[in-house]
């Protein structure tokens, strides 16, 4: 069964258009992932059966109701950790409303603290998720921080998958990941889809080549085993 047929909520949420926020108003949704990275998503989780997910954004909650629904789907269980600083601020409270909405509270819990704060407590903590999801604030610096801890925390084998892949910072994120750690890419069924030639061209500052397409679709990668390079290795990314 497909995700949308699984989850009613997140259907009528992605159909519409509309959320409700905590205290029962309408909210138009926005900056949400797409209903096919979802459904990626949710397979990617029934696939690799994780006991713990760790997700870097939350906002109304539609990539959470994916992790959650493929969750409760499992005969193991498992638990949701979302990171989101603006949850009962700029989102009013949406994500967690939607969560609720849908049954599958006992499944998540919601740290509402900054990436940069709640990362490191949570790997200090012995946090040891199997899949984690990077939809977080989009510069280089935060997305690579998020992978970075992410890193420290996810054991081998486990899989990263991270949302905007044609924003610049993400791709630079990613081939950082690729160059300077061990994974490797994974595919899970979603089509290639490449940025528009203009952009492409802004991004690399005049030297396009069809070499340098920036992925649009989410992508995801395997951790092949726990390596840090030499203090003074460097490799182009």
């Amino acid at each position: 069964m497909s995700l949308l047929a699984e989850n009613t909520l997140l259907r009528e949420l992605l159909d519409t258009g509309q959320s409700r926020d905590a205290a029962g108003k309408p909210i138009k949704v926005h900056s949400q992932i797409s209903a096919s990275f979802a459904e990626a998503l949710y397979q990617a989780v029934l696939d690799n059966q994780p006991s713990l997910v760790l997700e870097v954004g939350m906002a109304f909650g539609v990539s959470t109701l994916a992790i959650l629904t493929a969750l409760r789907k499992l005969a193991r269980g498992g638990r949701l950790i979302s990171i989101d600083p603006n949850q009962s601020t700029h989102w009013k409270n949406a994500g967690i409303t939607n969560v609720a909405l849908a049954g599958l509270q006992s499944h998540h819990q919601l740290v509402e603290e900054p990436d940069f704060m709640a990362l490191p407590r949570l790997l200090g903590s012995g946090c040891k998720p199997d899949l984690a999801y990077i939809d977080g604030w989009h510069t280089f610096d935060y997305t690579l921080l998020d992978f970075y801890y992410i890193d420290r925390m996810l054991p081998v084998n486990g899989l990263v998958g991270f949302n905007d892949c044609d924003y610049p910072a993400v791709h630079k994120a990613i081939n950082f990941a690729l160059s300077h750690r061990r994974y490797t890419e994974v595919d899970v069924g979603l089509q290639p889809v490449y940025g528009r030639k203009k952009e492409l061209i802004r991004f690399l500052r005049g030297r396009w080549s069809k070499r340098h397409r920036v992925l649009c679709q989410d992508r995801y990668l395997r951790k092949l085993e726990v390596w840090e390079p030499n203090f003074d290795f460097y490799s182009e990314f």
